[in-house]
């Protein structure tokens, strides 16, 4: 990555101090990344998106690395991370962005266009797919039959999940970013379904499990010095507040989104799985398709070349 290239820098948004790597000048891109990660996750994306003639803004999301963790779970909710972008927005002076999101920040962007329209000049999910206001809470919905969701209900109680993540976090990180090569051996997500029946996350998987091949030491150590310093609650905290954010979906019950959208699925993703994609034009009428084969949940840093071609290939062609 062209370090020299790429600005750092700690903005005041919405009364949190976020830290945000920027590089590039033209249209602005912003990048939101999901759990356990970091603005780093899009280091493949952002020389490339840059060199391509965008404006590239990759923050820590709240809770997350250099950015403000506020301690109390009612301060993260869908409305508040969607605020946080628009304030972000404002400060840059950026009347829109194309945003683009995976794994929780793919909820993200896809409620910025959903909320914020007049902000979003387009947006793209990567995994993580759109399918209107649910019936119920996602917690409240999945309770009597959780399947690879069961996870979730495991980090509700504050602490518990902490623990387990924080007692060895390069452990915790060799075992989570897991790709679906073959020399990868496993996939901890792949256990998602049974995590409470294990007793945790990590139950009944190697303690000295290798690093994935789809990292180097270098950039593993990126994630585990962060984690080791911040905790992992933040992050988690995203997952104990889904009361709120269906709440403030509730008013956008049956809306779709009109911009011009891009949904990019990864075959062998045991959590957001491409079939959960299926029936989204009809929330999203305006949508294009990308997919990536022998790719599990980690899509960025698994198969990043692929994943640039795609978001190229769908950039160049979103109208003036």
């Amino acid at each position: 990555m062209p370090a020299d290239l790429q600005h750092h820098q700690l903005e005041g948004v919405n009364g949190l101090s976020m830290h945000v790597a920027e590089q590039g000048d033209g249209p602005a891109i912003v990048l939101s990344h999901g759990f356990p990660e970091l603005w780093y996750s899009w280091r493949h994306q952002i020389p490339a998106l840059a060199e391509a003639g965008f404006r590239v803004l990759a923050p820590d999301q709240r809770g997350y690395g250099d950015t403000t963790a506020p301690h109390a779970i009612d301060a993260y909710s869908q409305r508040d991370f969607c605020e946080d972008l628009v304030a972000l927005l404002d400060a840059r002076d950026i009347e829109q962005a194309i945003f683009i999101g995976h794994d929780w920040g793919g909820a993200v962007v896809w409620n910025m266009a959903l909320h914020f329209p007049e902000r979003v000049r387009a947006v793209a999910g990567v995994n993580t797919p759109f399918r209107g206001q649910p019936p119920l809470p996602m917690l409240e919905a999945l309770d009597s039959n959780p399947g690879m969701f069961d996870y979730q209900f495991y980090f509700q109680d504050p602490g518990v999940a902490e623990a387990e993540l924080e007692a060895d976090v390069e452990r915790s990180f060799r075992l989570i970013f897991r790709s679906s090569d073959p020399a990868d051996a496993f996939d901890v997500l792949a256990g998602f379904d049974t995590v409470r029946e294990r007793g945790g996350v990590f139950a009944g998987y190697p303690p000295d499990a290798p690093r994935s091949v789809m990292l180097s030491q270098e950039e593993l150590d990126v994630f585990v010095e962060t984690f080791k310093r911040t905790g992992f609650r933040g992050g988690l905290n995203w997952y104990r507040n889904s009361r709120a954010s269906w709440d403030w979906g509730e008013a956008t019950k049956g809306h779709t989104i009109d911009c011009p959208a891009l949904m990019v699925t990864a075959e062998n993703d045991p959590v957001l799985t491409p079939a959960m994609t299926q029936g989204m034009e009809a929330v999203v009428p305006n949508l294009s398709r990308g997919h990536i084969e022998h790719c599990a949940h980690w899509t960025q840093q698994e198969r990043p070349q692929e994943l640039n071609r795609i978001l190229l290939d769908w950039l160049a062609a979103l109208p003036d």
